[in-house]
């Protein structure tokens, strides 16, 4: 009876032993709780942080002093804060990076560069980066023939009606922005291969501004892809600002049938 009591308490211990696991391992950036390791984390520079507030332009960002052991004033700030070295090489101390209230990472930065991570980036850094996002109307195709046929060996004419200033009016940081661009190149797909860029948006028939001879019969698809460019912008109806940026809009794309003419007879 001993000898199976004894047996049974090896038993317990060593399905004990099976279910200990590592201990817990707190978020990076988060003050860890007794029995916690602390996550590992990689501190952003101003510079970095900058960058990040660029990306979300309309997120709310934060930081909260990350302590030696956590002891803080009434206002959050702490009485031993964890110590660091900047980008720049000087002291800095670690905070924790909040973006919309979530934790983010860790950054280390000085006590100016803290004061200034709740300001938004500067308008025209906000406007840069709402030019690449913003919804550019693609180009519609028109292809004569139409009819989605073409005839092999003879010009297919392409041409698009997308040529017009366009302006499209955002909020940014509380202020009133129309950024504005116009088409100021034209990539054509012509489905066999062959691609040509020009700064013509192309012309109905007769003109041929911008053709192509298909040498084989065949079923293609094509395109026409718009670049943005000679862009601005007003903030508040100001004076326009210029924008060196442009962007590619990729157009929608529409089947072509490349066939071969037949003779018929016809009878007079």
């Amino acid at each position: 009876m001993r000898r199976l009591a004894k047996a049974t308490c090896v038993a317990l211990v060593a399905s004990l032993t099976i279910i200990v696991g590592p201990p817990a391992l707190a978020q990076c950036g988060v003050q860890a709780e007794v029995g916690e390791v602390v996550e590992e984390c990689v501190d952003r520079s101003a510079a970095q942080v900058e960058e990040m507030k660029a990306l979300y332009p309309t997120s709310t960002w934060t930081v909260r002093q990350l302590c030696k052991d956590d002891s803080r004033t009434p206002e959050g700030v702490c009485f031993n804060p964890q110590e660091c070295t900047t980008a720049a090489g000087v002291p800095g101390t670690r905070y924790t990076l909040y973006r919309d209230g979530e934790v983010v990472g860790t950054a280390c930065l000085t006590a100016d560069e803290e004061a200034k991570i709740g300001d938004p980036p500067p308008i025209r850094v906000l406007v840069l980066k709402a030019f690449e996002i913003l919804d550019w109307p693609a180009s519609e195709l028109v292809v004569q023939p139409p009819g989605g046929r073409t005839l092999v060996n003879l010009d297919t004419n392409f041409y698009t009606t997308n040529t017009d200033l366009t302006n499209i009016a955002v909020t940014l940081v509380r202020s009133d922005v129309v950024i504005s661009a116009r088409p100021i190149a034209y990539r054509w797909h012509f489905g066999d291969g062959t691609t040509v860029t020009t700064t013509s948006p192309g012309a109905p028939y007769p003109d041929l501004d911008v053709s192509h001879v298909y040498e084989r019969t065949d079923q293609v698809t094509v395109s026409v892809d718009t670049q943005y460019g000679d862009a601005s912008f007003t903030v508040g109806g100001g004076a326009p600002e210029q924008i060196p940026s442009t962007i590619w809009i990729n157009g929608a794309e529409s089947d072509l049938a490349i066939v071969e003419a037949l003779p018929q007879l016809v009878l007079r």
